[in-house]
């Protein structure tokens, strides 16, 4: 065995880094957790009213009134 230091060429090392960058998004990217869909919007209001207040109008309705 050798008591000197480890010797690392420039290229082994830029390889090394390069190795664990690529795993450190690898390992991000199967660990990335699927988004839950949007809500759906809230159905329109068809009727009455059971807390008494009146609907509101929609765009376009009663232009057959205008005079």
């Amino acid at each position: 065995m050798t008591s000197g230091r480890l010797h690392l060429s420039t290229r082994s090392l830029i390889a090394a880094v390069a190795v664990a960058l690529a795993g450190g998004v690898a390992w991000l990217v199967r660990n990335k957790r699927p988004q839950p869909p949007a809500p759906a919007p809230a159905p329109p209001r068809i009727g009455y009213s059971r807390n008494g207040s009146a609907p509101t109008p929609m765009a376009g309705a009663g232009a057959e009134n205008g005079r």
